[in-house]
C-alpha cells in the first residue's frame, strides 16, 4: 500500500497537465476540480505518456500543486511508514519539483509535535501527510495538523510557522482538511486541534480571527467560500454523530 501510495502520488504529479495554468490549492481554481482546457492522459506505463518521474522518500496522500515551474506536494517519514519508527521520529516534509523535469528543487522537514495519534485505525489509510497545501504564487502554505502551519518562498526559504492547537477527536483519526486563501486571509480547519476555524495573516502567520465551537470536533472538511443572496459565507460540512 505504501509504495502504491508512492507511485500514484508521482505519476500524477508529473502527468497532470494544465496548459499555462496554475493548480494552487485542493481542487484547483475555484476548488471546482476543473481545469480550463486540460487533456490529461487517460493512460501510461514506462514508455507511455510519462515525461519524467522522481521518488518521494515517504508515503502521503495530499495533493500535489502547480505554481509556475514549480509542482509541489507533502509526505511523511519515520512512522507508519513501513519503517516500524517510534512515533518520535515521525516527520513531516514539503517538495518541490521542476514541472518541466521532476528533478527535486527543495525539501523542508518539519518535527512531528507529540503526542500524535497512534497509527491505526483509519490512520493507516490516510496518513499523516494529508492535508494539500495552498499557494498564493509567491509563497507557499503547508498544515501538518498538530506540528502547525507552515509557510515558505517558491524557493523554500521558511517564512513562518504557527501552532493552531494539539488537540484530537475521541476517534484518533487524525485530521486532513486543506488550507485555502480568500479575501487575504489563510483560512485553516483546525477543528481536530482547537475546535476551531481560524484565519492567518499569510505574511506573517498572525491570527486575524478565530470562530470556536464545540460541534466541529469531527469536521475533517476542507472550507469553501459561497455566494448566497449576494453574501459570502465561508462554509463547511459539520458530520452526525456516530
Amino acid at each position: 500500500m505504501i509504495q502504491a501510495i508512492r507511485a500514484v502520488t508521482l505519476i500524477t504529479l508529473i502527468t497532470l497537465h494544465v496548459p499555462a495554468d496554475d493548480w494552487r490549492q485542493f481542487r484547483g481554481p475555484n476548488a471546482s476540480g476543473q481545469a480550463a482546457n486540460a487533456n490529461p492522459p487517460v493512460e501510461w506505463d514506462a514508455s507511455k505518456n510519462l515525461k519524467c518521474n522522481a521518488t518521494l522518500p515517504g508515503p502521503g496522500t495530499s495533493s500535489p500543486l502547480i505554481v509556475g515551474d514549480r509542482i509541489l506536494t507533502t509526505c511523511y517519514t519515520g512512522y507508519g511508514d513501513g519503517s516500524n519508527g517510534r512515533m518520535e521520529a515521525l516527520r513531516r516534509h514539503l517538495l518541490a519539483f521542476d514541472r518541466k523535469t521532476g528533478k527535486p528543487l527543495w525539501q523542508q522537514t518539519v518535527k512531528a509535535a507529540m503526542p500524535e495519534d497512534d497509527y491505526r485505525g483509519y490512520l493507516t489509510e490516510h496518513g499523516y501527510a494529508s492535508h494539500t497545501p495552498t499557494s498564493d504564487g509567491k509563497s507557499v502554505y503547508a498544515f501538518f495538523g498538530k506540528s502547525g502551519v507552515h509557510a515558505y518562498d517558491l524557493n523554500g526559504k521558511k517564512k513562518w510557522s504557527k501552532e493552531v492547537g494539539r488537540f484530537s477527536n475521541n476517534r484518533r483519526w487524525g485530521s486532513a482538511a486543506s488550507l485555502m486563501l480568500y479575501d487575504g486571509k489563510l483560512i485553516v480547519n483546525a477543528a481536530d486541534e482547537a475546535r476551531a476555524i481560524l484565519a492567518l495573516n499569510p505574511a506573517d502567520g498572525s491570527e486575524i480571527w478565530k470562530a470556536p465551537g464545540d460541534g466541529l470536533k469531527l469536521a475533517f472538511g476542507t472550507p469553501i467560500v459561497v455566494d448566497h443572496e449576494g453574501r459570502k459565507s465561508l462554509l463547511i460540512g459539520l458530520p452526525n454523530e456516530v
